[in-house]
């Protein structure tokens, strides 16, 4: 009755050391081996800037950033499968328990989404509706007389 149990720790500490580890310890490409790789690295970024409108590179960073709350989601959603399925295999709590607690992460994980989009486009109405001048701001016309 504890091997499971167990099992299912190990595999959530694996799947939090894969997704921690490589942001605790830095990726391997950005760590400066020599100079004149650090500056090769810097060019090759540079010459990256120059040859894409910042349009493009805010759409490819949205587009990683959706890749990646996709990809954290589906984990979640598999993580919960997993665990109901296994608990109605092996007839057992401790799964029950566990597949439930994945359900919970991908509800709280569907709500914080929703309340970020929510704020951002809050914010975007906010800034949009401060763009637009007043009629207190409009240039007032002067009269030159003779």
């Amino acid at each position: 009755m504890d091997t499971p149990l167990i099992i299912g720790f190990l595999v959530i500490a694996v799947i939090w050391g894969i997704y921690l580890l490589p942001h605790v310890f830095g990726d391997r490409s950005s760590a400066s081996i020599s100079s004149t790789e650090e500056f090769d690295r810097w060019t090759h970024s540079i010459a990256h800037v120059q040859k894409h409108t910042a349009a493009d590179l805010a759409a490819n960073h949205k587009d990683l950033i959706r890749m990646r709350r996709r990809r954290t989601l589906q984990l979640l959603l598999a993580l919960t499968i997993f665990g109901l399925i296994s608990a109605w295999v092996t007839s057992s709590l401790a799964w029950l328990l566990a597949g439930l607690f994945f359900a919970s992460l991908v509800f709280l994980y569907v709500a914080v989404l929703a309340q970020m989009k929510k704020r951002r486009l809050e914010r975007l109405k906010v800034i949009h509706v401060a763009e637009r001048p007043t009629e207190w701001e409009e240039p007032q016309v002067k009269v030159i007389a003779n």
